[in-house]
């Protein structure tokens, strides 16, 4: 069978349930003669005849009563798939699978995703913690649309990267080694004391490795742990030196729970960045939900002089 125009079958619908081909032109905003035209047209394709036409308006045939079984619904589903369309353009449905880590929802997600959700309280947010590289995964695989993860990543040329956040690594140490924070240190003394650091398969212990590598200088923690926040902690009872982020122990710093420690080498700046994958279209919301970020972030960035 020849391929036949859609809006014949919304025509033949409209005249159908109004009856009348009259009423039917009426709402579809065409004239009487095109919806007319448009229906014989329809029947001379299908073979049959779908209407009785009387001075009342019409009637269908039992065919045009079997055609309109099953075109109805199907019109009811494009309808509504339109509708849902509509909603999610103008953000009144839709949902957002992000990816972050504790680190990144803690420094600035949160009150993104509380404004955001304020806004948009119809759109669906799921977030998921992992580390840089499980999110990087989940990005891949479609589980997330957005990631939020430790730069620098490998296997770049397959993503869409956008800093959002400038980072700093540092050492920091609690009361008992409060001592050593009053000297200038190179990085090889850290081999003279407890070191304490994220697990080896987390983006930031990656890089930390690579780094201290440039200098030649290898160092095997004493204590390995998953979590920034916990490094803060056992550095602030006195397990020894750990090696964390300047935000994430900003608080401590500045109430004197924790101390940074000073180098003569400088330790390179960071970003958090906001990942999906290349030539990969957003939903609405995710976008807007994007837009949203790197809007704080120029607010922030103005707020703060500071660059990105």
């Amino acid at each position: 069978m020849a391929t036949i125009n859609f809006e014949l079958y919304k025509y033949f619908c409209e005249a159908a349930k109004a009856g009348n081909v009259t009423k039917a032109a009426e709402k579809l905003f065409l004239s009487q003669s095109a919806v007319s035209q448009a229906i014989m047209q329809l029947e001379d394709r299908l073979g049959c005849q779908l209407f009785n036409r009387n001075k009342r308006g019409v009637q269908m045939t039992p065919e045009g009563e079997v055609l309109f079984s099953y075109i109805s619904n199907a019109m009811t589903l494009m309808e509504n798939a339109q509708e849902k369309l509509s909603k999610m353009k103008n953000l009144r449905d839709g949902e957002i699978k992000i990816g972050a880590s504790d680190t990144t929802c803690s420094l600035f997600l949160l009150p993104v995703l509380d404004e955001f959700s304020a806004k948009y309280p119809e759109i669906h947010i799921s977030v998921i913690n992992r580390t840089t590289q499980e999110l990087l995964k989940l990005l891949k695989n479609g589980t997330v649309d957005i990631s939020f993860v430790n730069l620098p990543v490998e296997d770049e040329a397959m993503l869409k990267i956008t800093p959002v956040m400038p980072i700093q690594d540092c050492f920091v140490v609690g009361a008992k080694y409060a001592y050593l924070a009053d000297s200038v240190f190179r990085l090889g003394d850290l081999r003279k004391y407890p070191i304490l650091m994220l697990e080896k398969s987390s983006n930031s212990r990656k890089h930390m490795d690579a780094f201290l590598a440039s200098y030649e200088i290898e160092i095997e923690p004493s204590i390995e742990l998953e979590s920034l926040a916990l490094l803060s902690e056992f550095a602030k009872i006195g397990l020894g030196i750990a090696a964390t982020l300047k935000e994430d122990a900003q608080k401590m710093l500045d109430s004197q729970e924790l101390y940074e420690l000073r180098f003569l080498e400088t330790l390179p700046a960071r970003h958090i960045g906001l990942a999906q994958i290349k030539n990969v279209s957003l939903s609405f919301a995710a976008e807007a939900f994007k837009k949203s970020v790197l809007a704080t972030v120029v607010t922030d960035c103005c707020t703060s002089s500071c660059l990105i």
